[in-house]
């Protein structure tokens, strides 16, 4: 049986428009091309599972703007400006509107090999209408916004509605995502198998199932004898409810 995919949004389908951020670098002094920014923003999200795997999540879009610009090489006394330039420009259109030709390809293949799949995501309402701009809507049937189902994950009961809405159960259905501890965690506390996506192999030593990205999932799920019940896509099944199970703030 084919399971039912289900998608994290940003750093799986979505990203940030790196193009944007190297334009605001240049007059300071900066030329990162694109994909040194990915990568720094990539290890971001990897220092940030290592926090979350001492429960102290220092998540917010402040701190990932002032340490990717910092890390890029942004001189100090340019980075408060550019960051409240980055958060003006978020708040009137939010920065993960883009994506790369290879996540488009994916997901016609996964269409085409008979996939069905919806996005369950952390965001702040305006998902669906990133997926609709970047033209990434017709691969999804639903959309699960924290924002606007009120969990965040990893949360399991955001999965969980998801579930009820799709009038699915838990054995039927994969999720994909890039933060190992919500992603991962979230998925398996709710009961589904999990596969990580890891771009820069930061995540070597770590359990699961790890894919450098979601170009990758075609080949994998046509694998033979792929079992998603094994222990591989649930490495943290039984993880200690440590994290927040807070509604989403709204």
């Amino acid at each position: 049986m084919q399971p039912y995919l289900l998608l994290d949004a940003g750093g799986t389908i979505l990203f940030p428009d790196f193009a944007l951020v190297r334009r605001l670098l240049l007059p300071h002094g900066v030329d990162a091309d694109e994909e040194r920014i990915r990568r720094v923003a990539t290890e971001w999200t990897w220092r940030l599972d290592e926090s979350l795997e001492h429960q102290t999540d220092k998540s917010s879009l402040l701190g990932f703007l002032q340490d990717v610009l910092a890390r890029v090489g942004a001189p100090q006394q340019s980075i408060p400006a550019l960051v409240t330039q980055l958060q003006s420009m978020d708040a009137e259109k939010s920065l993960w509107t883009s994506t790369f030709p290879w996540v488009r390809r994916a997901l016609e293949r996964l269409r085409h090999q008979g996939f069905r799949i919806s996005v369950i995501s952390n965001a702040d309402g305006r998902v669906r209408q990133q997926l609709e701009e970047l033209g990434l809507i017709q691969y999804v049937e639903e959309v699960f916004d924290s924002h606007i189902v009120g969990y965040e994950k990893p949360d399991a009961r955001l999965f969980q509605h998801a579930l009820n809405t799709l009038g699915l159960q838990r054995a039927q259905c994969l999720y994909v995502g890039d933060v190992y501890h919500i992603d991962v965690l979230g998925a398996n506390r709710a009961g589904i198998a999990a596969v990580h996506l890891d771009a820069c192999e930061l995540y070597r030593n770590w359990p699961g199932c790890h894919i450098r990205d979601i170009a990758a999932l075609p080949d994998l799920l046509t694998s033979s004898g792929l079992d998603l019940s094994s222990e591989l896509f649930f490495p943290l099944l039984s993880a200690p409810l440590t994290l927040s199970q807070e509604p989403a703030k709204s």
